[in-house]
C-alpha cells in the first residue's frame, strides 16, 4: 500500500487499553447463551432423575412410530417396533423442541406411541435391546417444568442487560479489524478505507483506545447507511454505506470476505445473484435474516421467494427489492447492530421454541426451513447470531450444523469464539505491522465518496448465444430465457375460462380472473396464465402451474398503460454493460499473467498425445511400458519416443540430485491447542510463499483442508495450486481453458473421476480431486500440473534405482514450479503431492527443501477425533525396494476432524466388507439401501414410493427394479432372494 507518512501513525496504543479489552472477552463469550449447552444441561437433569448413568443427552434419542408395532412381554413399555421411526429426536433437542401440542392432553399414549432408545432412526428394531428406561408420559412433564422457553429467554435477558455495551464495543473492534485485514489483502483501497471508517466510525484514529471503539459516532452527512433489505425483510447484520454517486460498500459480518465495493446498484444485483445461485450458498446467506424472514404470510412470498425474483428481475435494471429508499439508520452504526442483533435473538427464540403458553394454546407453527436438518433452525439462534458481528464466522457456528451443533462440545465452540474475538483485537492493536495505522490517523479527513478499484474492475463475460444468455454463465442453476425464446411459452395452463369475467377492472385484481376452481390468472394474447401476488414487489408475477409454491421460475407483470399485461423480464437483455467477473463474484486481487503455460523439453511431442492416451489415462499395461518391451504386433514409434523422454528426464534427475543445494527452510512456527484451519494458513503462508501439503492419496483430510479452507488461501494471496498426478502434456492445455474461463473438458473431468475412483477418495464426492480442481478455480487460484507422462508413467525404466520415482518427480516438479514463477511473476503458492514428496524420503529431498517451503502432513482425525497440528510424528511407508519400512516426516502434521456424515460412511463402508453385502440408511424422511457392488464401490439407491407402493430402480437387479411392495419387509425379502446379504450397523 502506497500511504502518506504521519508522526502519529508510529505510535503503539496503550497496553492497559488492550488488557481492558481481552479482560471483558471471556466474560462476554461466557455470558453469550448457548443454545445447545443449555439444552444438554437440562436434559442430563433429566437422566440424572431417573437414573441413566451410562448414557449422555446426545445418546438417548425420542421415537414416535407409526407403522409396524407388537406387544412384547420383555419390551420396558411393552411394544416392540420396526422398522423406523416417524419423528426422531435426541434428548438435547427434545429439551427445547418439546413434545407435539396434543400430546399434552394424550400423554398416556406416548407410552405406546413411542419411547427412548439408545439408537438412532437406523435401527433395524427398537425393543428391551435398546431402550432406555424412561416413561415419555413422565418425560413429558419433566419438560413441562422445565419450561426450557422461559428459561433460555431469562438468559437471553441477562445476556444483554449486563453485555450490550460489551457487544456494541467488540462490534466496532471487529468492522475496523476486518477493514483493515481487507486493506492488507488489497480488497480496501486506501482511500476506501478511510472513507468506511469515516462513515461509521469517524472518532477514530491511530493510536486505536478503548475509549474510541466505546464512543458513540454521529452520521457523517453525505455517507448514508443502511440495513439491507430484500423486499420487506431487513438482514439483522448486513449494511450498506451509499457515497453521493451512488457508489456503495456492503459489509457482510461474519464472512470470509467482509467488504465488498460495487460501483453502482447494478454491480449490487449481480453480487446477490452470486450469492445464491446454489443451496449452500444461499442457505449462508439467509443465515443473516431473521427467521421470521422464512414465513409466508398473506401475499408475503418468503425471503426465500424473494431471492428467486432477483433473476426475474435482472437485466431490466429493476432495482425496486433490494434498492428502496430506506431510511438511514439515525443512530450510530454499532448501536444499531447491538440492538438488530438483540431483537433478532429473541425473535428467533421465539419461533424456534415451544414455551408452555404455546403449548396451552395452539399448535407450534411446525419446523422452520432455513436448513434441512431438524436442529438447523436452532442452530442459528443464539451464538451466531449474537457473535458474528463480533468477530466469529457464520460457516463456522452457524451453518456447519454438524460441527456446531452435533460435534464439538461447548468448551470448543467457546475457544472457537474467543479465538476469532482475540484474532480481531489483535488486527486492531497490530495496525502498524499491518499497513494501516496512517490511514487511522487520517480518517476524519477521508473524502466522502468511494473510489472505484483496479484491482476489482469490471470485466466482460462471454457474449451470450441464442441458447445461454449471459446471466446463465455467471449464475447457474436457473431458467434463463434468450431473445429466441418466447418468454411466456413454458407457463401456459391450456386453461379456457368463456364467458368469465375479471375480478375487478380498479385496484389490486384489476384485469385478474378469478376462477371458483380456485387460483388467480391474468390474460395475455388469449392464453392465461397463473399468478401470484408478490407484496414485496406490489404487483403480480407468472408462475410455473406445474410447481406453483415456487418462484425459481416466474416472470413478474405489471399493466400498462393501455391495461395490457407486459412483463417486467425482458429477453436477451441479461447483461448489458460491465459486470464484475464470472464466477461466482469478484476477481483476485492482483490476478497473475494470462499467459499459457510453456511446454516442458520431457513433455510428449504434441502429434503423439492422441495416439499415446491410452498410456496417459493408465490403461496400458505396465508391460508395455518396460523398456525391454517390443510390440512386434504394430508401430512402436510412439511409445519408444515416450521412453527416450522418460529415460532423459530420468538421467536429468540423477545428475541433478548428485550435485544439488538445498533452498534455505522458513523457521517452522510452533502452534497452540485450539488453532483453527484459518489461523494455520495465516501463520504458515506470514513468513513464506511456499506451502507443501503432503498426503496419502486416499486421504479424505487433505483435499477437506484445502476446499474447506480455499477461500482464506485465496485471501492470502496464494495464487496457484500445484498438483501431483496432473500432467504438463495431456492436462495442463485443459486446465489453462478452465483456470480462465470455468469449462471443464470431459476428458479432463473423466480423468479426475478415475483418479478419485482409483485412489479410493471420499465415498461421498465432497473432498475429491475433482472437487479440489473445481473449488481452486471457483476461488480464482491457478491449478498447475507438475507431472508429466514420463515423471508419472515411470514404472520400467531400466536399471533405474529402487527410488526412481521420487527422484523424476521431485526433479520435475521443481523445474515446473520455478519457471512458473518465472513466467508469471513469485507468487504465492501451494503444493499438493504424495507425503513422501513434500520432504525428504528414501534420501531424496522433497519439494519444500528443494524451494525452501514448510512440509504440512494433512490427514483425517481418527473417529471422534478434533482438529489438531504438532510437530509431525511421522508415519511408517514401505520403501520402494519393498525391502523395509522409513519414517514418512513432514515439518508438521494437521489432523482434521471429519464431518459426522463422512464418519457414517466410513462406518458403513468398513461393515460393508464384501461384495453383496447390504444395509438400509435412512436420513429425515428418506430410505435407501447401501451395497458393496462386485467393482468395490458402495452403491446408494434410493428407495421411492408412491400410490402403488414402495419401489428402487437398479436394472441391474433384474425383475426387482421398478416393481411395487406393499412394505419394506417385503422389499427386503426380496433382496435377500437375489443374494444380497443384509447387515446392521451400527
Amino acid at each position: 500500500m502506497n500511504s502518506s507518512d504521519t508522526s502519529d501513525a508510529f505510535l503503539l496504543p496503550n497496553p492497559a487499553d488492550h488488557q481492558a479489552l481481552k479482560d471483558l472477552i471471556i466474560p462476554f463469550v461466557e455470558a453469550c447463551p448457548d443454545l445447545h449447552d443449555m439444552a444438554y444441561s437440562a436434559a442430563q437433569g433429566i437422566l440424572d432423575k431417573y437414573a441413566i448413568t451410562d448414557l449422555g443427552p446426545d445418546q438417548v434419542w425420542w421415537h414416535r412410530f407409526n407403522n409396524t408395532s407388537v406387544s412384547s412381554n420383555t419390551a420396558f413399555l411393552f411394544w416392540e417396533h420396526y422398522p423406523s421411526p416417524i419423528e426422531s429426536l435426541t434428548l438435547t433437542q427434545l429439551v427445547a423442541q418439546r413434545f407435539q401440542a396434543h400430546d399434552q392432553d394424550n400423554a398416556d399414549l406416548l407410552d405406546s406411541d413411542g419411547g427412548f432408545y439408545n439408537q438412532d432412526a437406523h435401527a433395524p428394531i427398537y425393543n428391551e435391546t435398546n431402550e432406555v428406561k424412561m416413561y415419555p408420559s413422565q418425560v413429558i412433564n419433566d419438560l413441562w417444568r422445565i419450561n426450557f422457553h422461559d428459561r433460555y429467554w431469562e438468559k437471553m435477558g441477562d445476556f444483554w442487560t449486563r453485555h450490550g455495551d460489551d457487544y456494541r464495543t467488540l462490534a466496532k473492534l471487529n468492522f475496523i479489524a476486518k477493514a483493515l485485514e481487507e486493506h492488507d489483502g488489497s480488497r480496501l483501497s486506501n482511500e476506501n478505507l478511510k472513507t468506511v471508517l469515516k462513515a461509521v466510525a469517524g472518532n477514530i484514529s491511530w493510536p486505536i483506545t478503548l475509549d474510541m471503539l466505546k464512543a458513540q459516532a454521529p452520521a457523517v452527512e453525505g455517507l448514508r447507511v443502511t440495513p439491507l433489505y430484500l423486499g420487506d425483510y431487513r438482514a439483522s447484520d448486513i449494511l450498506r454505506i451509499i457515497d453521493p454517486q451512488g457508489r456503495q460498500i456492503l459489509y457482510t459480518p461474519g464472512e470470509q470476505d467482509a467488504f465488498h465495493v460495487f460501483d453502482s446498484a447494478h454491480d449490487l444485483h449481480w453480487w446477490l445473484l452470486g450469492q445464491n445461485n446454489h443451496p449452500d450458498n444461499r442457505a449462508r446467506f439467509m443465515a443473516h435474516f431473521p427467521l421470521s424472514a422464512q414465513q409466508q404470510d398473506k401475499d408475503n412470498v418468503g425471503l426465500n421467494h424473494v431471492i428467486d425474483l432477483l433473476y426475474a428481475t435482472w437485466g431490466h435494471h429493476d432495482r425496486s427489492l433490494f434498492d428502496q429508499r430506506t431510511p438511514d439508520l439515525g443512530v450510530d452504526a454499532f448501536t444499531y447492530l447491538r440492538d438488530s442483533t438483540r431483537d433478532r435473538m429473541f425473535s428467533d427464540a421465539d419461533l424456534s421454541l415451544r414455551s408452555n403458553g404455546d403449548l396451552r394454546e395452539k399448535m407450534w407453527i411446525g419446523y422452520l426451513t432455513v436448513t434441512t436438518r431438524l436442529f438447523g433452525a436452532m442452530a442459528v439462534v443464539g451464538w451466531p447470531v449474537a457473535l458474528a458481528a463480533v468477530g466469529a464466522g457464520l460457516a463456522n457456528i452457524g451453518l456447519n450444523i454438524d460441527q456446531a451443533i452435533n460435534g464439538a462440545n461447548a468448551n470448543e465452540r467457546k475457544a472457537g469464539v474467543l479465538g476469532a474475538i482475540f484474532a480481531s483485537l489483535d488486527t486492531v492493536f497490530n495496525a502498524l505491522a499491518l499497513g494501516g495505522s496512517v490511514e487511522l490517523t487520517e480518517v476524519q479527513d477521508a473524502a466522502l465518496e468511494f473510489s472505484p478499484q483496479a484491482n476489482l474492475a469490471a470485466e466482460d463475460l462471454p457474449a451470450y448465444t441464442a441458447t445461454q444468455p449471459r446471466i446463465a454463465l455467471a449464475a447457474p442453476g436457473h431458467h434463463y430465457v434468450s431473445e429466441a425464446e418466447d418468454l411466456l411459452a413454458p407457463f401456459q395452463t391450456n386453461e379456457v375460462f368463456d364467458g368469465l369475467e375479471v375480478s375487478s377492472t380498479e385496484g389490486k385484481y384489476r384485469n385478474v380472473y378469478l376462477p371458483e376452481a380456485g387460483g388467480a390468472y391474468i390474460k395475455v394474447n388469449d392464453d392465461f396464465y397463473l399468478v401470484r401476488y408478490v407484496n414485496e414487489m406490489q404487483t403480480w408475477a407468472i408462475i410455473d402451474p406445474a410447481n406453483p409454491f415456487s418462484f425459481q421460475r416466474s416472470v413478474p407483470v405489471r399493466l400498462n398503460a393501455e391495461g395490457e399485461w407486459e412483463s417486467l423480464t425482458r429477453p436477451g437483455l441479461y447483461g448489458g454493460g460491465k459486470i464484475f467477473d464470472k464466477l461466482p463474484w469478484g476477481r483476485s486481487a492482483t490476478p497473475l499473467p494470462d499467459v499459457d503455460s510453456a511446454p516442458t523439453p520431457y513433455d510428449v511431442p504434441l502429434e503423439l498425445r492422441d495416439e499415446l492416451q491410452p498410456m496417459a489415462r493408465g490403461t496400458l499395461s505396465e508391460r508395455a511400458l518396460d523398456d525391454q518391451f517390443v510390440d512386434i504386433t504394430g508401430s512402436e514409434s510412439a511409445l519408444t519416443t515416450f521412453k527416450a523422454l522418460r529415460r532423459t528426464l530420468y538421467r536429468d534427475a540423477e545428475a541433478f540430485f548428485a550435485r544439488t543445494t538445498l533452498a534455505p527452510k522458513p523457521a517452522v512456527p510452533v502452534f497452540g491447542p485450539g488453532s483453527t484451519p484459518k489461523d494455520i494458513i495465516k501463520r504458515l503462508l506470514k513468513d513464506t510463499q511456499k506451502l507443501v501439503i503432503g498426503e496419502n492419496h486416499a486421504s479424505i483430510g487433505s483435499k477437506q483442508f484445502l476446499i474447506e479452507n480455499m477461500e482464506p488461501l485465496a485471501k492470502q494471496r496464494v495464487k496457484t495450486l500445484y498438483m501431483e498426478h496432473l500432467l504438463t502434456d495431456f492436462h495442463q492445455a485443459d486446465l489453462d481453458l478452465f483456470n480462465r474461463d470455468g469449462v471443464l473438458s470431459d476428458s479432463l473431468e473423466s480423468y479426475l473421476k478415475n483418479l478419485d475412483k482409483g485412489h479410493g477418495t471420499d465415498p461421498t464426492t465432497r473432498f475429491t480431486f475433482l472437487e479440489l480442481v473445481k473449488s481452486a478455480q471457483k476461488n480464482h487460484i491457478r491449478v498447475q500440473a507438475i507431472d508429466c507422462a514420463a515423471s508419472y508413467r515411470s514404472t520400467g525404466i531400466l536399471g533405474a534405482s529402487a527410488n526412481y520415482r521420487q527422484k523424476v518427480m521431485n526433479y520435475f516438479a521443481k523445474t515446473v514450479i520455478e519457471a512458473d514463477q518465472a513466467a508469471r511473476g513469485a507468487h504465492h503458492w501451494v503444493t499438493l503431492v504424495g507425503d513422501s514428496h513434500a520432504t525428504t524420503w528414501d534420501n531424496v529431498p522433497g519439494i519444500s527443501e528443494l524451494e525452501g517451503g514448510i512440509g504440512l502432513r494433512v490427514e483425517s482425525s481418527p473417529p471422534g477425533g478434533t482438529t489438531q497440528i504438532e510437530v509431525d510424528p511421522g508415519r511408517l511407508a514401505q520403501l520402494p525396494d519393498g525391502l523395509g519400512t522409513a519414517l514418512v516426516k513432514n515439518d508438521l502434521r494437521l489432523q482434521l476432524a471429519l464431518p459426522p456424515a463422512l464418519i457414517r460412511e466410513q462406518a458403513i463402508g468398513a461393515a460393508l466388507d464384501k461384495p453383496g453385502m447390504l444395509t438400509l440408511e435412512q436420513t429425515g424422511s428418506q430410505i435407501e439401501l447401501i451395497h458393496r457392488s462386485r467393482d468395490g464401490s458402495l452403491v446408494h439407491t434410493p428407495i421411492h414410493k408412491d400410490g402403488a407402493g414402495l419401489y428402487v430402480i437398479r436394472p441391474q437387479w433384474g425383475s426387482l427394479s421398478n416393481r411395487r411392495f406393499a412394505k419394506l419387509a417385503d422389499l427386503a425379502e426380496a433382496l435377500d432372494r437375489i443374494g444380497l446379504n443384509r447387515v446392521r450397523v451400527p
